[in-house]
């Protein structure tokens, strides 16, 4: 067989088809159920190829050779059931030859709207061959589908879409929904494993900014207006401080910059970095008392300033690692998918 499952329906229920179409052919089968034996043989990887007819059906009195063969071509069918659907000639048609061809054992219905076996037709939701059976000399059967309910009063979206599955790999829903459910559990416990590792690094780079944000703070309680007048008797040595106060400057205003641009959790972290590895330069710059003093009185409102940077700081580097970490996922993911197409 070509295609592992034919979409029926009407096009006015296109946007559901279009669900159900990229759900099946990016849908992944539990590796615990790939292998083993179904009604089709072995679980494959994938349920791939699905055919669904994107134009409308040509104005003729049968279904076109495309149509035919695809429909030939399909180990299932699974048709979508609403008021449209249940009206639609083609849909009908669709359903006629498929199930002389392959029975109606392989057809899977997903009820979409409407109500199935009304007792109002315009609100009926199962096409006639799906309700009944008959080859037209003799009185036609009542016959109950197999069928999934995509509404939110039946089965829902999820487990509408797994019965589907379930239908299509010929296993039973209630083993394919528990594997679910524990690959779900795996795929959280990998993600909650990636984000106690981020958060264990944003926490070391947190308490180390926060002890340098210390030292600044208990150095700068030290100072006292006294001194503001004093300079060093060595003008080269008072350079070199006020070089060092305006490397310290200059750090501060990239960090703040920093938060407001687009910049990367890296870039990021660099620039705070750079503020803990310049803040004490020109004290540490100073050799003798006067210099020390004035390089304590000239670092004083760069210490102020230092001490207003807040957590808030580090809330959005891990704000920022966060977001990249799901953005570089999400490409992998979307290439992942794009090479298996």
């Amino acid at each position: 067989m070509k295609y592992w499952a034919f979409i029926s329906y009407s096009h006015k229920d296109s946007a559901i088809a279009d669900w159900l179409h990229k759900k099946l052919e990016t849908y992944r089968v539990p590796k615990s159920l790939v292998g083993t034996p179904t009604r089709d043989g072995t679980a494959p990887e994938r349920l791939i190829p699905i055919f669904r007819d994107r134009e409308e059906l040509p104005t003729s009195s049968a279904l076109g050779d495309n149509l035919q063969r695809a429909l030939q071509q399909s180990r299932y069918f699974v048709v979508i059931c609403t008021p449209a659907a249940a009206q639609s000639r083609w849909v009908e048609e669709e359903i006629r030859a498929f199930k002389g061809w392959h029975g109606r054992d392989r057809i899977i219905a997903l009820i979409g709207a409407g109500i199935p076996n009304a007792t109002d037709p315009a609100e009926e939701s199962f096409p006639y061959s799906l309700r009944f059976e008959g080859d037209g000399d003799s009185a036609p059967i009542r016959i109950e589908p197999i069928a999934a309910d995509l509404r939110a009063e039946g089965d829902g979206r999820q487990r509408a879409f797994l019965k589907i599955v379930a239908g299509l790999l010929g296993v039973g829903f209630d083993d394919l929904y528990q594997r679910e459910k524990r690959r779900e559990q795996r795929r959280k416990m990998l993600m909650l494993g990636a984000a106690a590792a981020v958060l264990l690094v944003l926490g070391a780079i947190y308490w180390s900014f926060r002890s340098e944000l210390g030292s600044v703070r208990q150095e700068a309680g030290l100072l006292t207006t006294e001194y503001k007048n004093v300079r060093p008797k060595n003008k080269e040595a008072e350079k070199r401080i006020l070089a060092a106060a305006q490397e310290v400057d200059a750090a501060l205003t990239a960090l703040e910059q920093a938060r407001t641009k687009t910049t990367t959790a890296a870039e990021y972290k660099l620039a705070m970095e750079k503020v803990q590895k310049v803040q004490n330069k020109p004290v540490q710059t100073a050799s003798t008392t006067d210099e020390s003093i004035f390089a304590m009185e000239v670092s004083k409102p760069l210490n102020e300033r230092l001490a207003k940077i807040s957590p808030e700081y580090t809330e959005e580097l891990k704000r920022r690692v966060i977001d990249e970490a799901t953005k570089a996922y999400e490409q992998k993911r979307d290439a992942e998918k794009a090479r298996k197409k």
